[in-house]
């Protein structure tokens, strides 16, 4: 096990080298570098064509993200593409992170790093979707300013929101909670979400659609005054009081009289074991057909590399 000071070097040493934009593993010749006017691409030759797709969408991509939060920041943000899992651990800023993550955003140091999705065992990593993701992290952070405890289920709700990761399983999730009464209070996913994989499940959930619900409900000025004042430093109450009308019980009462509306028009005559077993077999379907999508864009990248 390493020592304190053997761990406070490695982090000094990380955050010196990620300051001066420099691959943080390899020689620098074994990484290719692409800057456009807010971002500092790194990535190996192996994924430059992934990457390339990527890099050309990615002002656009931060427009969208922009308008959506309404709030923005001039600096440049660095993003680091890993070529495999051992190299997406050891470039992490501040130590190991969970095995099975993808991305990672440090808000503070502008930063974002993707595990390629050659090296994910997971199937159907869409890299674009991971890039939203991450950089709807940073933009909360910044608009916070660069503070990285953000309320989770507004940091994550935001990020799901923007990058539209809506599927059948979400909303299996969610039907299933509300028509068993069991969904997580706010208070609960505020500092941070459960360990246990289903009910962390249920709040990355629950936080998709309280953005949802205050963007749809609302309108998105309203929720932009939001995010300007609540990341200006003012409480979360007063915010609220001061946007919305109502205080944080009356915005949890409105939200879940919400969600049991959406999710109680599932007719009650279906027995439960159909219905899931509708829904299981639905998500199936949908999954099975973005895999085989997944993997004809690898062969054909593939034919394409060997033709070239």
């Amino acid at each position: 096990m390493c020592s304190m000071s053997g761990l406070r070097f490695r982090y000094w040493f990380t955050l010196i080298t990620l300051y001066f934009l420099t691959p943080l593993v390899g020689s620098a010749s074994d990484y290719i570098s692409v800057s456009t006017r807010h971002f500092s691409f790194y990535f190996q030759a192996q994924d430059e064509r992934l990457m390339r797709s990527l890099i050309g969408q990615a002002e656009e991509l931060r427009v969208r993200i922009m308008e959506d939060l309404g709030t923005d920041f001039e600096e440049r943000t660095k993003v680091y593409l890993a070529p495999s899992s051992k190299l997406f651990q050891e470039i992490q800023p501040r130590g190991e992170i969970p095995s099975w993550s993808i991305g990672v955003a440090y808000p503070s140091l502008n930063l974002i790093i993707v595990k390629s999705p050659k090296a994910t065992t997971r199937g159907n990593i869409d890299l674009r979707k991971v890039f939203i993701h991450e950089l709807t992290h940073i933009f909360v952070g910044r608009a916070f300013k660069g503070r990285e405890k953000v309320p989770r289920w507004l940091d994550e709700g935001l990020a799901m929101y923007v990058s539209k990761e809506w599927d059948l399983s979400r909303v299996s999730t969610m039907t299933r909670a509300v028509l068993t009464d069991s969904l997580i209070p706010l208070s609960q996913i505020t500092r941070g979400f459960p360990q246990e994989t289903e009910r962390a499940g249920l709040a990355y959930s629950e936080s998709f659609y309280l953005i949802s619900f205050l963007i749809s409900q609302y309108g998105r000025d309203r929720f932009h005054g939001f995010i300007r004042l609540y990341g200006g430093g003012k409480a979360l109450e007063e915010v609220l009081t001061e946007v919305y009308g109502i205080s944080l019980e009356e915005l949890e009462d409105k939200w879940k009289n919400y969600l049991k509306l959406r999710f109680s028009r599932i007719p009650i005559i279906t027995s439960s074991t159909t219905l899931w077993l509708l829904v299981t077999i639905t998500f199936i379907i949908a999954y099975l057909r973005r895999r085989r999508a997944q993997r004809l864009k690898w062969e054909e990248l593939d034919k394409e590399d060997e033709g070239s």
